[in-house]
């Protein structure tokens, strides 16, 4: 995901984030979140880390350092020394390159052996005009304001529009998906679009599924805004935003973090009821209502639960994604159980949020466990602390039965003051099989999805295997001295096709 917000008098979008998307990434869905996440996260420790950014093979990333100056950097040390770079750097050298990478991409377009192949016709399916989504093969080039004057003919959007931001003259330079203007065919004309009550300036948000399947129904989409780039229209705490579809119907969503209008970053989660066709583009539209009118609501525009004045007050994050817990109040939540194995002194507290903590020696634990089946959804906690003296503090532990816990291999957690990991644990003894690279700080979205442990949107651990032995979601805290970590919410979501989630454009505020 990549995002530019027009809330200014903008025409231009950004370059590089334009060129991101003309080479879609190979290694998953985190890659396209790498700019939502933590100043810390601006750093990329690798070469593969590097080409995954640009969506370019390694070969491609070398020969653009030594070629094209990419601002690649090395350890001290010489030699076989690692390499790292900022992604604000490599964004700052796109946007100086642009000119020349179109003249190569052009070269480039047709390499099957690339990061991704081409999107061909064969790979595209007829859009549903009352989804609001247009095919990929479309062929008419026009300017942007040719629209207007010829509501029947259609835009390809990703060769007109990467052509326009970096003037490339060749209009065929950056295809993988066609985009459509507002009145093209299978939108409803501006005239004929539904606006909400209420809402009295919106944004035009094109989701680009890049993908040969289908982005099923009841799909969470990520987006990142850059609030601060529309004040003007925003409440202090953006109270008055919502989402909804050209046909006025309103789009449930969550709000993350960054719940002010100065945030440069906000993170939204949207449901997309219908998801999007294969190869195709989906738009919707976010509302903005009088900045003294308040749209939040615990039933279809939400908020985390510790963005509200009262905890939970606002959370919708049950209307939004698969499976969801905030542990409001005192109270398990229902599909939840609790309990302790001998051993030791085990505290496990529910007070709008979680608190699990165990001391002493003796071999005992305590537990948190549901009849959450995982499958091949995304599973996601958002840690708030962790401490471990001497034990183990497992996140994640897939437990063998929905109702009663039972360790199975693998499991997601730190150990002894080390860093995030990978544990093989057979009847509680652990043994480390992967460890997290680079290190998330303490407090971390972190999540797991068959094989791979991301933490806020990034990938830490890849495995070959699946990573939970067992189905059914659980944490637990197992120590020789002390170990403790709390948590507020924690979620399931659908998994993108193929890791990759859709690409976020924005258009002018209207």
């Amino acid at each position: 995901m990549v995002e530019f917000v027009n809330c200014q008098d903008v025409t231009t979008p950004d370059t590089a984030a334009l060129l991101r998307l003309a080479f879609p990434p190979a290694y998953g869905e985190y890659y396209s979140q790498a700019r939502m996440t933590n100043d810390h996260s601006d750093r990329l420790e690798s070469w593969k880390e590097i080409a995954a950014y640009l969506g370019r093979d390694l070969r491609t990333v070398m020969r653009w350092e030594k070629e094209r100056a990419l601002p690649v950097r090395r350890y001290p040390g010489g030699g076989h020394a690692g390499v790292y770079a900022y992604r604000s750097a490599i964004d700052n050298w796109l946007n100086h390159s642009a000119g020349a990478l179109a003249a190569e991409a052009t070269g480039d377009a047709s390499n099957a052996g690339g990061p991704r192949a081409p999107v061909h016709s064969s790979d595209v399916r007829p859009a549903s005009a009352d989804l609001d989504v247009l095919p990929a093969n479309l062929t008419d080039h026009r300017r942007p304001d040719d629209s207007a004057r010829s509501p029947r003919k259609k835009m390809r959007g990703w060769g007109a529009v990467a052509a326009l931001a970096v003037g490339v003259a060749s209009l065929s330079l950056f295809a993988p998906v066609a985009m459509k203007r507002a009145n093209s065919a299978g939108e409803p004309p501006a005239k004929d679009l539904v606006t909400p009550a209420g809402i009295t300036h919106k944004l035009k948000i094109s989701l680009i599924n890049n993908e040969p399947v289908d982005v099923p129904a009841s799909f969470q989409q990520m987006l990142v805004i850059d609030s601060s780039q529309c004040t003007a229209v925003e409440a202090a705490n953006l109270q008055n935003i919502e989402f909804f579809d050209p046909q006025g119907r309103i789009l449930k969503s969550w709000l993350e973090s960054g719940n002010s209008s100065a945030a440069s970053r906000t993170v939204y989660w949207i449901e997309l009821p219908d998801g999007i066709p294969a190869n195709a583009v989906l738009n919707i539209y976010m509302g903005f209502a009088d900045r003294t009118r308040a749209v939040l609501n615990s039933g279809t525009t939400g908020e985390a639960p510790g963005l509200s004045p009262t905890y939970g007050l606002y959370d919708d994050g049950g209307a939004v994604f698969s499976h969801y817990a905030n542990f409001a109040g005192s109270d398990l939540p229902e599909g939840w159980y609790k309990g302790t194995t001998p051993g030791g002194s085990a505290e496990l507290r529910i007070d709008n949020g979680v608190f699990l903590a165990h001391a002493g020696r003796g071999g005992g634990a305590v537990f948190l466990g549901s009849d959450w089946s995982l499958g091949n959804n995304v599973a996601e906690m958002d840690v708030l602390s962790q401490q471990t003296t001497r034990g183990q503090e497992m996140l994640f532990v897939c437990s063998a039965n929905p109702h009663s816990f039972h360790w199975t291999a693998n499991s997601v957690g730190y150990q002894d003051m080390s860093g995030l990991e990978v544990e093989a644990n057979y009847n509680g003894t652990p043994l480390v099989v992967a460890s997290a690279h680079p290190n998330p700080p303490p407090a971390s979205i972190v999540g797991l999805q068959d094989g791979t442990v991301n933490a806020n949107y990034l990938p830490v651990i890849h495995l070959g295997s699946r990573i939970c032995g067992g189905d059914y979601l659980a944490s637990t805290v197992d120590t020789g001295t002390n170990a403790s970590f709390s948590f507020d919410w924690v979620r399931m979501r659908v998994a993108p096709p193929r890791g990759v989630m859709p690409a976020a454009i924005f258009g002018k505020l209207q």
